[in-house]
């Protein structure tokens, strides 16, 4: 199977009333983990990575299209590749160049006329090559791997949402609503009614970003109110991380190989749970 636009994985969700799960990766134990949880699973899913993880683990935008390409060629998914908070245009453009087939301009860091014109460059920049551009407005508090004590939050301002768009063209947009990057400290209280505002005036897929935390229920009210992805990284980074160490703490004269593939194992089953809450089954 070949990479798809993430735009097409995002209409055959809002034909169904689901939404999509995007999982974070950064090597190749995560890649394959991603990919077979959603062959078995039968289910769409995002494949996405942030500069920061690339940065960390020495892998530039050309190798990490190629490793997933190569993983992805004998499978029967429909999967997109798909940059994860890109803070940067140049960021951008390196990843659709180097194959991505979607990208994310984070300009929630910046004002929001600055955000709007950065957005509509990456944009330009993705129609002609038909790649799907994902852009956020607010600002989701915490930082991804962390705890939510990291950047604050700032709730989507609905008066800006179709001036936004309007003047961007952007294909989905992430939203603030209440919920935060990383470990919540307490229960996530979402603003289930500013969600329902932005979405009758949006008119194009929303996404929620900091999912890990966030109950069952609650995300499913969120899917009704049009969220159509769905980002999880911590929670299931965690899960491979103790599977490598519980691995480890059993037997201490295993192989690196044997306990990477225990967290993988253990990342896999969290995958898999995940992309049920997002198909609500």
């Amino acid at each position: 199977m070949k990479l798809i636009t993430m735009k097409q994985l995002l209409k055959d969700a809002e034909d169904k009333n689901i939404a999509i799960a995007a999982i974070n990766v950064s090597n190749m134990e995560t890649i394959t983990a991603v990919i077979e949880a959603a062959q078995e699973q039968n289910a769409s899913i995002i494949i996405q990575v942030a500069p920061i993880q690339l940065d960390i683990q020495k892998i530039n935008y050309e190798q990490i299209t190629k490793i997933v390409k190569l993983f992805i060629e004998d499978k029967n998914i429909k999967a997109c590749l798909h940059l994860d908070h890109a803070t940067s245009v140049q960021d951008c453009i390196k990843a659709i160049d180097a194959g991505f087939t979607s990208v994310m301009y984070d300009g929630s860091m910046v004002g929001y006329e600055e955000n709007k014109q950065n957005t509509k460059r990456v944009v330009e920049y993705a129609k002609g090559k038909n790649i799907t551009v994902e852009a956020e407005l607010g600002c989701v508090g915490g930082a991804e791997g962390e705890s939510t004590d990291g950047h604050k939050s700032k709730m989507t301002d609905v008066g800006h949402v179709v001036d936004f768009i309007k003047h961007t063209d952007v294909d989905c947009l992430a939203v603030s609503i209440g919920n935060a990057h990383g470990m919540y400290k307490g229960e996530p209280n979402l603003d289930f009614e500013l969600l329902e505002e932005i979405n009758n005036v949006a008119q194009i897929p929303l996404v929620m970003h900091g999912g890990t935390g966030i109950s069952k229920e609650d995300l499913d009210r969120a899917i009704s109110l049009g969220i159509r992805k769905i980002n999880f990284f911590t929670e299931v980074d965690r899960k491979y991380v103790k599977g490598f160490v519980d691995a480890y703490t059993d037997n201490n004269s295993i192989y690196m190989m044997a306990a990477q593939e225990a967290g993988r194992q253990c990342m896999i089953a969290e995958i898999e749970n995940k992309i049920k809450i997002c198909s609500r089954k």
